[in-house]
């Protein structure tokens, strides 16, 4: 019997029912346990499966490391002289031997105010002055600390601080934070006021023009070309005035006069020989897209200014009174050929190089070696052959047998992962078809050991390397070669089949073309009053693209304008056809058709284009690879699925004529063949031990389902069990209860007898 859990069985019968019972379930349970030990030797597999699949996860990303674009074009760059320049590379470097002559090195400018005597006395002046294009308020209370914190809250390109020479004696710096010419301090006061001129004595009262251009000058950098010069510079009290030009007297209001308006003033004054436009271009610091007033003649014009506005125009530029650095631009050879630089940091002259200037004028030549990297293409080889023998490591780990013990592994004897480790093997130690000479890794010293671990011979992998490096690749990496120069291999799958010897025939039928158009009407006056927009639809420009050309624009100011839009110069090229303007697709083919239409009527003074939409389409490169139907994508051509041999070829046609190209020998590397196999084996949807993985798992739960079946059943044959017992016992407690009652019935009868009996015997 059991009462809150206390178990009372066999105190009726003194049977021990719960032995009775307990043993009944363990050969009840026996099923269960052979399940769990079977679910357990199951879950080992599937754990030493996933182990495999790692490792060959490991080796797949080591192959993919190899057989990148530039896995053996990567490059170092080193200097005969680290004290005179630095070289670093980067993608797209080449290889070669370059000589440098620092001449000057680039230098940010530097000027110092007139002596202050307290840093806390109110300066007792109120006004603005602009400094490279942003204004600088200056209140009566302003002392020189708050000055100076006024100037760099501006975030201008200037730095600036105060420097004691003396007891009471304080100078206000200002720095560049660029070097270069281009980044020379432009100062100037607003209107009347003289705060830089007078009170500060930074500026001096003769002008230059600041940024000289051919037979004219340039403004300062703004952000747009419509609104108001005022509202760009952050003026409060915008000043108007007549500025004059070769004697031409020219009126300026900032409050209202935006970039568009001075230039149609200036155009509008007729001044002989000059004209003003604003042309769109781009910030050499930041990259960004600026607009930029350009006044230009038949010779370079004169200036007279009025109320600063052609300093605050960034045109001209006040003389510094004491300036301690003038700005400078790096000044080198290279090669012979004479360059100049804002920086002393060039990333632009050589492709994917940066030079580093470091000292200058009067230095000795200096080499400059790019070179292949041979220690980083041996380090990516040694982790391709460490990830393989971790792959042999893991099998002999999870697929052993000792003899002595005759225990195994969890995977030993299993075909699926033996057939994988062979296949990579037998993909390791073989020769790659299609190649003369060196074709296997064993000739570039990489061999395997007695233990199939490979082991790399360093001098001659090092000799292979610095003999062919070329040949080297070749045997890791996916290779098409063609002698047509019109023909470029570009990339291949694993369905892609090796060529013989004599290669693959290219037969184009048809050349990629870029769309373009020009416009129908010629541009022959530069005094449109309006701003024009221009709108692109099309396939390059999803959801439109919209542009607003300037007022009053030559050609060659449109072309630049649209060349400069951060959106329109990564998909098209604008240029002057013979004055006309002509817009040219970048890339090739029919994906980069597009359509163009202005807000305004075709006419001599504007883009040409019109109201009426222009499409321009183009062509996309059609032919066949190997006599093989190919699909054609711009320039890019590619074997079609289900090709025998060049299913997923892809080559760039940039040839000018139709017809016969090639051939393209094509070849499949052992580190291109070891990622295919490795990307079949381990993809996690198709892949052949992910699947496997996944079965394993699913028995798993099959057999959990069963258990939980299983151990329901045997609850169930429990509580039968102690229902069973519970019910003998009541049962035997019952009989014996009524045997006991039955026994006191009969002992009074015997009593009373014996009673009588002796009651007889006493008459």
């Amino acid at each position: 019997m059991s009462t809150s859990g206390i178990n009372f069985a066999g105190l009726g019968t003194g049977i021990d029912t719960e032995s009775i019972i307990q043993q009944l379930l363990k050969v009840d349970s026996q099923p269960i346990q052979v399940l769990q030990a079977r679910q357990q030797a199951i879950q080992q597999q599937q754990a030493a499966v996933n182990q495999i699949s790692a490792a060959i996860s490991g080796l797949q990303a080591a192959a993919a490391t190899l057989t990148g674009p530039s896995a053996f074009s990567v490059v170092q760059g080193t200097s005969s002289d680290a004290t005179v320049a630095t070289i670093t590379t980067d993608a797209g470097a080449q290889a070669g031997s370059h000589t440098l002559q620092v001449l000057q090195l680039a230098q940010a400018q530097k000027l110092a105010s007139a002596t202050q005597t307290s840093l806390t006395t109110p300066l007792g002046v109120s006004g603005q002055f602009v400094i490279n294009g942003k204004a600088v308020t200056v209140n009566a209370t302003d002392t020189l600390q708050t000055l100076v914190a006024a100037i760099n809250n501006a975030q201008a390109g200037v730095n600036a601080s105060i420097v004691s020479t003396a007891a009471n004696s304080y100078t206000v710096v200002l720095s560049a934070a660029n070097t270069g010419t281009a980044n020379a301090i432009s100062l100037s006061d607003v209107g009347s006021g003289s705060i830089l001129q007078n009170t500060l004595g930074l500026v001096g009262s003769s002008a230059s023009i600041r940024s000289p251009i051919t037979n004219g000058a340039a403004s300062s950098l703004f952000a747009d070309s419509s609104t108001s010069v005022g509202t760009l510079l952050g003026l409060t009290a915008p000043p108007a005035g007549s500025i004059q030009i070769n004697g031409v007297s020219v009126s300026i209001d900032f409050s209202t006069d935006s970039l568009t308006t001075i230039a149609g003033k200036i155009n509008a004054a007729a001044i002989p020989g000059v004209t003003a436009s604003v042309v769109a271009v781009t910030d050499p610091n930041t990259g960004a897209s600026r607009q930029q007033l350009q006044i230009v003649g038949a010779s370079t014009p004169t200036f007279t200014d009025n109320q600063n506005i052609l300093a605050n125009l960034g045109i001209l530029q006040h003389a510094p009174v004491n300036q301690l650095a003038a700005a400078k631009d790096a000044s080198f050879t290279l090669d012979g050929l004479s360059i100049t630089r804002s920086s002393n940091t060039v990333s632009d002259v050589l492709s994917g190089v940066t030079i580093n200037l470091l000292k200058d004028t009067g230095q000795p030549t200096v080499n400059l070696t790019i070179s292949p990297d041979i220690n980083t293409i041996k380090s990516n080889i040694q982790a391709f052959v460490n990830q393989y023998n971790q792959i042999i490591k893991t099998f002999n780990n999870v697929a052993s047998f000792d003899p002595q013990t005759l225990t195994s592994g969890p995977l030993f004897g299993d075909v699926t992962i033996q057939n994988a480790v062979n296949s990579i093997t037998q993909i390791i130690t073989g020769s790659v078809t299609g190649l003369t000479g060196v074709s296997t890794l064993a000739q570039l010293g990489i061999t395997l050991d007695q233990t199939n671990q490979l082991n790399i011979d360093d001098t001659t992998l090092t000799n292979a390397l610095n003999g062919n490096l070329a040949a080297v690749a070749k045997v890791f990496q996916a290779v098409g070669t063609s002698t047509d120069s019109g023909v470029a291999f570009i990339s291949a799958t694993e369905k892609t089949k090796p060529s013989t010897g004599s290669g693959y025939a290219i037969n184009v039928t048809q050349l990629a073309t870029q769309a373009s158009v020009t416009a129908g009407t010629q541009h022959t006056a530069d005094n449109n009053p309006d701003v024009e927009t221009l709108t692109f639809t099309g396939n390059p420009f999803p959801g439109g693209k919209t542009i607003l050309l300037n007022a009053n624009s030559t050609l060659d100011g449109i072309v630049s304008q649209i060349n400069a839009d951060p959106t329109l110069s990564g998909v098209l090229t604008a240029s002057n056809a013979g004055g006309y303007l002509k817009l040219t697709s970048k890339l090739y083919g029919s994906n980069q058709g597009f359509t163009v239409v202005s807000s305004q009527p075709a006419a001599s003074n504007n883009s040409g284009i019109g109201n009426t939409p222009i499409t321009a389409t183009a062509l996309d490169v059609a032919g066949t690879i190997n006599g093989e139907p190919a699909t054609g994508n711009g320039q890019f051509l590619t074997g079609a699925a289900g090709n025998a041999n060049t299913d997923g070829l892809q080559v760039r046609i940039t040839a000018p004529t139709t017809g016969s190209h090639g051939p393209l020998v094509f070849t499949q590397g052992i580190a291109a063949l070891v990622k295919y196999f490795a990307n079949d084996a381990t993809d996690s949807l198709t892949g052949t031990l992910s699947l496997y993985s996944n079965s394993l798992g699913d028995q798993v739960t099959d057999i959990s389902s069963t258990i939980k079946d299983m151990q329901a059943a045997l609850n169930d044959e429990e509580t039968r069990l102690r229902q069973q017992f519970t019910e003998m016992e009541t049962a035997v407690v019952q009989l014996r209860a009524a045997a006991s009652g039955l026994s006191g019935l009969a002992m009074p009868t015997a009593m009373s007898t014996s009673s009588s009996s002796s009651s007889s015997s006493g008459r």
